[in-house]
Order: C-alpha cells, then structure tokens, then sequence
C-alpha cells in the first residue's frame, strides 16, 4: 500500500494483490520503521457506517464498512471517498484507491497495478 497525507487528506493507494489479501482477510497492515518504533496503517473492513479513520499513538487504521468494501473491491470504481467531520469546521477527506501504474515512472514495476482500470478510466494519474 502506498499512504500519503497532504494537508487534511489521508490517500491509501492498494495494489492488486492487497486488495486481494484485503478482501480474503478483511484487513491488511503495513509498517515504515523509524529509530524508537515503528509506525503502522491498516485497512480493515468493519461493521461500521461509514469509513472511519483511527489514530493511536503510532498506528493508522482505516475502517471500511462491510457493504462499501464488498460493492468497491470486484467494481471498476477506483476508489471509496468520504469526509470526516473534526471540531472547529474542518474535515478529514479519506481516499482509498485502486493504484494505477505511473506514467512518469518507466523502470517502476507495474505488474501489481490496475494497469486495465487505468486504460477504461481514460488520462487520470493515480500514482
């Protein structure tokens, strides 16, 4: 999975196979270590209503409702979107997205990627 954060949005790229470990699994973790310890981010799929982002100490984890996770991950749908409301009218904009293969990266492997979803969805970059 690739994770990234700008400003108040959260992005998890999820390869083929991830997304396969995901669904046979109902959840999927990964790592980045770091000198004191390591820093985790997972999806899981939950009874919950709507994609619900948890942060403790050094862990990510994203739920996704069970209905969502089952109707994204055999679609065409790129991704599962949602806003999450935070005190002082901000919000928290989660992505989950089918990883597409980069155009700008010729040597990245690419073998792992919906190289078939990016070619129905036309020009869109999501790498």
């Amino acid at each position: 999975m690739k994770l990234r954060f700008e400003n108040n949005t959260v992005r998890i790229r999820i390869r083929k196979s991830e997304l396969v470990h995901l669904k046979e699994h109902n959840n999927i973790t990964e790592a980045v270590s770091f000198p004191v310890k390591a820093f985790t981010y997972a999806l899981q799929i939950a009874d919950v209503k709507e994609i619900t982002p948890v942060l403790s100490e050094s862990n990510l984890l994203i739920q996704i409702p069970v209905v969502k996770a089952s109707a994204w991950i055999d679609s065409d749908e790129v991704g599962l979107y949602h806003l999450v409301d935070i005190d002082n009218d901000e919000a928290l904009e989660v992505m989950i997205e089918k990883d597409f293969p980069c155009k700008e990266r010729p040597d990245e492997d690419k073998t792992d990627t919906f190289t078939e979803l990016a070619a129905q969805k036309g020009t869109r970059n999501n790498c």
